[in-house]
């Protein structure tokens, strides 16, 4: 026997038996991990391990078995250790592939047990944090998820409804003082500095539909709905622009802008007329007015740019001069578009719940009112929408009666741009406000009315099991 033919004797069960070990010891955590998820809800992955394991413990048992002449010395043995010891990295990162992305909530903000206030809504600070609104006053939030003050409603007052947006930091709240409703005190308040920097009492207007709010932000003017007029004040100072008188018998119904526009819908029961108005945000000089059909349902602003409105039993989408350019129907024989949670803007697609056949979201042209693509996120219930981390893309949280998820949607097309995140154990209400913060969590402020939730709970990424 030549010498090449003896060394490869000896060592084919040296080397069998360090790869039977190596493998035996992947089956001992693919085992162990296998134990862990027999008592835990988020078991995604269960099946592909109940699979491979034993496929490794019979292959394992071949080579251990044809390998056990060469365990022989201790040099054989320690190499065996250290192989079965490196192995167990790629062993954990093809069982990380398996089960898919998870996160878990690294932090919280602990609410009163209950609240004593309904929350009323929430910000998302450009410059780092949020800030969480109730009817009994403001909280804000630092970067880092901690307390950083806020500002208490003031006597006699309870916080109501707030602008939709910030702008350079300073944001509006209506609120409601007795005798009277919602918007006799309005202020500014700056969540930089903490600090309010001017309020208005106003005789109030009369009630508008919960989902349009009576002030709004819109390039550095805050415009608020008050009795009889639709007033423009200047965001920083308080002082008055300009007023656009409402027609006795009418009210204004919805509120909201972007960029220099300001829009309103103007509704007027006693005379059987309705219109949508723009006007120019800094001045109050109209832009165009376009006639509505009596709104006899919902009223709402789903998106000011490009222009989105419900209006009844439909959506109805406009140009930037105010002419109607196509309708989607609110309830059709394929679905039936909901209206919480409210909605998110995709480029020129408004991306919305529904329900019917397969239930999920649908997403439809804000230029001519076509439905361009449906998710059906495996029939859950919506919980939330929200603007991606990701440019174009669409967050969707769901949940069944197992688990929930966050699925990344692309938003122009509606395909899954990753494996849908498991949220184990995330305190969640069924009305929350989602923000993509950092560099892989997100915050979800819990509006929940019962406040026996967290106020806001941060998300991570689970790296360990």
């Amino acid at each position: 026997m030549d010498n090449h033919t003896s060394r490869g004797a000896r060592w084919l069960p040296r080397a069998l038996f360090v790869s039977g070990t190596a493998v035996a010891t992947v089956t001992a955590l693919y085992l162990l991990l296998l134990g862990h998820m027999a008592f835990v809800d988020w078991n995604r992955g269960r099946g592909p391990l109940l699979l491979l394991t034993p496929a490794l413990g019979l292959l394992a048992y071949v080579l251990l078995a044809r390998g056990r002449g060469g365990s022989r010395g201790a040099p054989v043995r320690w190499l065996a250790a250290t192989v079965a010891l490196a192995a167990l990295w790629p062993a954990w990162q093809g069982f990380d592939r398996m089960r898919g992305p998870q996160a878990y909530a690294w932090t919280w903000w602990q609410a009163e047990n209950p609240e004593p206030a309904r929350p009323v809504g929430a910000w998302q600070l450009p410059s780092g944090g949020l800030v969480r609104a109730r009817t009994d006053g403001l909280r804000i939030y630092n970067g880092e998820g901690r307390s950083a003050g806020g500002r208490a409603a003031p006597e006699g007052t309870a916080f109501c409804a707030l602008s939709r947006t910030v702008a350079h930091d300073v944001a509006l709240v209506a609120a409601a003082r007795a005798p009277g409703g919602c918007g006799t005190r309005v202020s500014a308040v700056d969540l930089r500095q903490d600090d309010e920097l001017w309020a208005k009492d106003l005789p109030a207007a009369p009630p508008a539909d919960a989902n349009s709010p009576s002030v709004a932000v819109v390039d550095g003017t805050a415009a608020v709905v008050t009795d009889g007029a639709l007033l423009g004040l200047d965001l920083r100072g308080g002082e008055e622009r300009w007023r656009m008188p409402v027609p006795s018998g009418c009210r204004v119904r919805a509120l909201d802008g972007a960029a220099d526009r300001l829009l309103y819908v103007e509704d007027c029961p006693g005379a059987g007329t309705a219109r949508l108005t723009s006007l120019d945000a800094r001045t109050g000089t109209p832009a165009w007015q376009t006639p509505l059909p009596i709104p006899s349902g919902e009223l709402r602003m789903l998106s000011a740019r490009p222009i989105a409105l419900r209006a009844g039993d439909a959506v109805r989408l406009f140009d930037d001069a105010g002419r109607e350019r196509g309708t989607a129907a609110v309830s059709g024989p394929r679905e039936d578009l909901l209206t919480e949670p409210g909605p998110s803007v995709s480029g020129d697609l408004l991306v919305l719940p529904v329900k019917g056949k397969v239930p999920g979201v649908s997403a439809y042209s804000l230029l001519d009112g076509r439905r361009v693509w449906h998710a059906g996120l495996d029939g859950a219930t919506v919980l939330g929408l929200a603007q991606g981390r990701a440019p174009g893309g669409v967050d969707v949280v769901t949940s069944t009666a197992a688990r929930t998820h966050l699925w990344h949607l692309d938003g122009a097309t509606g395909r899954r741009k990753a494996e849908p995140t498991i949220l184990r154990d995330v305190p969640l209400g069924r009305r929350f406000e989602i923000y993509p913060t950092g560099t892989e969590g997100y915050t979800f402020v819990n509006l929940d009315p019962g406040g026996a939730l967290p106020s806001y709970v941060a998300l991570r990424r689970v790296t360990g099991w």
